[in-house]
């Protein structure tokens, strides 16, 4: 009997001991305790354990493992529904319906790595699957002189721009911050593609002035186009920024920052009506704001303009342009899981022109009008399962544009537009 209950026990701790060597060993180790095995039993059922492990894979080393000393994998999800309605009046003053929008689709598909390979040293890759976009991809070496990343990122420009996705308080961002930071338009008129992702070189550096100040500031000198490549010839865009914060605790701090940049003119780099390309005409200007936080509520605001060069011989670009938008935004939580959310934002384009459809995501069934001004109100609640990790997010926003004029045209007409979009879209980060 004794014979045949040490066989057993052997046995069941060689087949274990791929998932589980370490409590196999103590396991072994009680049995010799106990007299049940001798040590040279124990030893040999190490042995095989050691080899199974080998042979299943699990004792492996790759070469780069070496150097790596963390690997990180992060995630997020977003699927989203929106419904957009609404009508538009000519000049003429005739008023058409719209034809309704309805649409559930996969927001965001972001799959991120960061490997650490120590002495501050680290490389980070995210890729957006939803519409295959490479969103980030940087090599970062931290130093007592600062963060210095060099590859692809976003830049310092816009408040809402240069929150995460996965942290805003509004489903989309305002028209305002699309006006600046989304793609450069096809044409001479619309978005700027000023802020947002850009590669190059970008630094980062905070100063503790006391247990509740901090000083943080940084500067980007980077490929003026917007992208992870360009061979066009487009010039160089610098960016600054500095935000001071006064933080009495982790639910009452303030900051106050402002953010500058200067660069060639997006379209113009692109040729998409500014001259093909021959122009030198910049874009520079700056950006304020603020964020306070008093314990359930939160107060933001953010102002942003920029003196656009003007490039003779093309409409409506022949003059200098300053545009101008601001966004005010507050948000309250009722309890630890729901919260509700107002803002106003609006964008005085000073001629420019944008679509509407351009500056308000998705909503291109309402025209494809040129408009100067446009200015929209959301209301909304978000419900927190697992704060911003596991949350639903419902919107709605009252989005309107005038001064209606036409591609390459002047402004002025008292055309307009007005659109209801319904959003609700679902989060889960891991």
């Amino acid at each position: 009997m004794n014979s045949t209950l040490k066989s057993m026990l052997i046995a069941a701790a060689a087949i274990t001991s791929v998932s589980a060597f370490a409590q196999d060993k103590a396991t072994l180790d009680l049995l010799v305790k106990k007299g049940l095995i001798t040590a040279e039993e124990r030893a040999k059922t190490l042995d095989e354990a050691a080899k199974a492990r080998t042979a299943s894979g699990l004792n492996k080393i790759f070469v780069k493992e070496d150097a790596i000393k963390r690997l990180t994998f992060a995630g997020r999800v977003q699927t989203q529904y929106e419904s957009i309605g609404g009508t538009t009046t000519s000049n003429a003053g005739v008023e058409t319906k719209a034809l309704d929008l309805n649409n559930g689709f996969m927001r965001r598909l972001y799959l991120g790595f960061k490997a650490d390979m120590g002495e501050g040293i680290s490389a980070e890759l995210v890729n957006n699957f939803a519409d295959n976009t490479l969103d980030k991809a940087i090599f970062t070496a931290d130093s007592p002189y600062g963060t210095f990343v060099l590859g692809y990122q976003k830049v310092q420009w816009g408040l809402e721009e240069n929150t995460s996705s996965s942290k805003l308080l509004t489903i989309e961002r305002s028209a305002s911050n699309r006006f600046w930071n989304e793609g450069v338009s096809s044409s001479s008129q619309g978005r700027l593609g000023f802020g947002a992702r850009h590669t190059g070189l970008h630094y980062a550096n905070k100063a503790v002035l006391d247990a509740a100040q901090t000083l943080e500031y940084g500067a980007s000198v980077a490929n003026a186009a917007q992208g992870q490549a360009n061979n066009s010839g487009n010039d160089i865009g610098v960016f600054a920024n500095l935000i001071y914060t006064y933080k009495i605790s982790d639910t009452n701090k303030h900051s106050l920052g402002l953010n500058y940049g200067t660069q060639r003119d997006a379209r113009n780099a692109a040729g998409t009506g500014l001259g093909a390309g021959v122009n030198n005409a910049t874009i520079s200007g700056f950006n304020p704001y603020i964020k306070s936080q008093f314990d359930k509520l939160i107060v933001q605001a953010e102002y942003i303009s920029t003196t656009n060069e003007a490039v003779p011989g093309s409409t409506p670009n022949a003059v200098e342009r300053k545009p101008e938008g601001y966004t005010i935004l507050a948000a309250y939580k009722f309890t630890d899981q729901v919260e509700g959310v107002v803002r106003y934002s609006q964008l005085d384009t000073d001629g420019q022109g944008a679509t509407f459809g351009g500056l308000y995501r998705d909503a291109a069934n309402i025209t494809t009008n040129i408009y100067n001004k446009f200015d929209s109100v959301y209301v909304g609640v978000n419900y927190y399962f697992v704060d911003h990790n596991a949350k639903i997010m419902f919107g709605y926003e009252n989005a309107k544009a005038s001064g209606l004029t036409t591609l390459g045209g002047g402004v002025g007409g008292t055309g307009k537009a007005d659109a209801d979009i319904f959003r609700l879209q679902a989060q889960v980060l891991f």
